[in-house]
């Protein structure tokens, strides 16, 4: 089954969850989803060791 990406971008956005993971077999899928998402600057992804990234949010400084 699919993950619903844009949701969990939304999720991740709207503070419900704290982060996400993306592995290298899902990155594709992801990132069409991503392309056309408005909140890049609100979600940082941090790569780890075998080709998983954490999403997550992105605090504002103040």
């Amino acid at each position: 089954m699919a993950e619903d990406f844009k949701e969990l971008l939304e999720e991740l956005r709207l503070k419900k969850i704290d982060q996400f993971q993306v592995d290298s077999q899902n990155f594709p899928d992801f990132y069409k989803v991503w392309a056309d998402y408005s909140y890049h600057s609100s979600i940082k992804g941090f790569a780890e060791k075998g080709g998983k990234i954490i999403y997550r949010r992105q605090e504002k400084v103040k």
